[in-house]
């Protein structure tokens, strides 16, 4: 948790500016209903009544300014991010900055919080912000040596396969069973340092075909400054996954992701967040899955933009794999791909409680050596190219507080220049989540 004296802060200035903003009147139904709800203490129905306003063709900074807060406190702090930087070519660009370091502060990012609250103090702000800005600024390095705050994130879900992946996820099993997730993931910053520790937890049962049991652990150290106009965070960790009841992987990385504080392309379009990451893997493989031993090199570049009631995201990744690959025999199983992969999301939020959403992506892998197999007499060289295309329907559903319900549909195509590794599957999921 923040200082009381933050949480103090934030909570007058978001109090009191929805209502002053909200006297430059718009005759908007939905905006006055929204500022009522807002004064009520109704988050999401605030939200609702703001996007539909928006919806509608309102655009003004009043309403603007009203749906990041809501955004903020709700804790969606991307879709507050982005509709703040609308407002910084309007008059009400100091109290714009003064919250974007919020926002930056509650999404773990200090640097970048710093430089924020530095562009609300300068003179050209009011009186008020400028004094909240620096006391932001100004406080002792003493009250937060030590500081820890952190989050984590919970998921639990059921659903059914009708084609369970076998190792790698690009071969099938032709089996078809019910199936259980759990996932746990958390983080610890310590102090305003930029060090941090995490940790994730993941397993995949199916009762019935246990030898299709996987389950993946990681920890590891992060530690977060400001590069440039931006975040750098670079991250070591060790992993371990197991499949069947045997180990799988053993994965030392070491990674790092990007922030810029702009994007190149916004002169372009504006309200776009984006990241770039790389990372460097070793890995070694369990003792019946040697074939994997090597290296990875994976590279990274998201963006996401929020528009009214609509939140959209872009995603390409390359992943170059340098394996040991596999030889039984006279044949011969390369397990080295080079990767791209394209993805796109769009999610609609109907109201404050409730979203719909599509993703769907193109992976293009070629393996680095010709497979060798045997066809009757004879052993037969072709190298391996697979196209697969997923896509995905999804909802989700606000219970109360931080519980979300959910539900996904998702359809997997896997074409391959070598037939037995073309193949079909279809998920259906249903489960709970809460981050914290």
């Amino acid at each position: 948790m923040r200082p009381i004296t933050l949480a103090t802060l934030f909570i007058a200035l978001m109090i009191l500016a929805p209502f002053s903003m909200a006297e430059e009147g718009t005759g908007s139904p939905d905006f006055e209903a929204g500022v009522a709800a807002f004064g009520a203490g109704e988050l999401t129905a605030a939200r609702a009544h703001f996007e539909r306003a928006r919806n509608a063709g309102l655009n003004t900074p009043s309403l603007l300014y009203n749906l990041g807060v809501v955004y903020f406190r709700l804790g969606q702090y991307e879709s507050a991010e982005a509709v703040f930087l609308e407002l910084l070519d309007t008059p009400h660009a100091p109290l714009a900055r003064y919250n974007l370091g919020l926002v930056m502060q509650e999404s773990g990012r200090p640097e970048a919080a710093r430089r924020w609250f530095e562009q609300a103090s300068g003179p050209e702000s009011p009186e008020k912000v400028r004094v909240l800005a620096l006391r932001q600024l100004d406080e002792p390095e003493a009250d937060r040596f030590g500081e820890i705050s952190g989050s984590g994130y919970l998921w639990a879900a059921g659903g059914y396969d009708d084609n369970i992946a076998g190792t790698p996820d690009d071969a099938s099993s032709n089996q078809a069973g019910v199936f259980a997730d759990l996932l746990a993931a958390g983080d610890a910053r310590i102090g305003d340092d930029g060090f941090g520790l995490h940790g994730v937890a993941y397993s995949r049962q199916y009762p019935g075909n246990t030898e299709f049991d996987n389950t993946y652990l990681s920890t590891g150290a992060s530690l977060l400054k400001g590069v440039g106009a931006g975040e750098l965070k670079s991250t070591l960790s060790v992993a371990g996954s197991w499949f069947g009841g045997e180990v799988l992987e053993r994965e030392v990385r070491l990674a790092a992701v990007y922030w810029p504080d702009q994007c190149f392309f916004m002169s372009i379009l504006s309200g776009v967040d984006c990241s770039a990451s790389g990372s460097l893997s070793t890995i070694r493989g369990g003792s019946g899955f040697s074939a994997y031993d090597g290296e990875m090199l994976r590279v990274d570049v998201s963006a996401w933009k929020s528009a009214g009631s609509w939140l959209f995201r872009g995603r390409y990744l390359l992943e170059v794999n340098d394996r040991k690959d596999l030889t039984t025999g006279q044949e011969f199983f390369s397990v080295s791909p080079l990767r791209n992969l394209v993805s796109a999301e769009a999610r609609y939020y109907v109201s404050g409680r409730l979203s719909l959403g599509a993703r769907g992506d193109i992976r293009h892998s070629r393996y680095r050596d010709d497979h060798r197999l045997v066809s009757g007499n004879a052993v037969v060289s072709e190298r391996r190219t697979d196209n697969r295309l997923r896509g995905v329907l999804l909802a989700e559903y606000r219970l109360t507080g931080p519980w979300l319900v959910l539900a996904e549909w998702s359809m997997l195509n896997n074409r391959s220049t070598i037939e037995r590794y073309d193949y079909s599957r279809r998920e259906v999921m249903v489960g709970v989540e809460m981050g914290f």
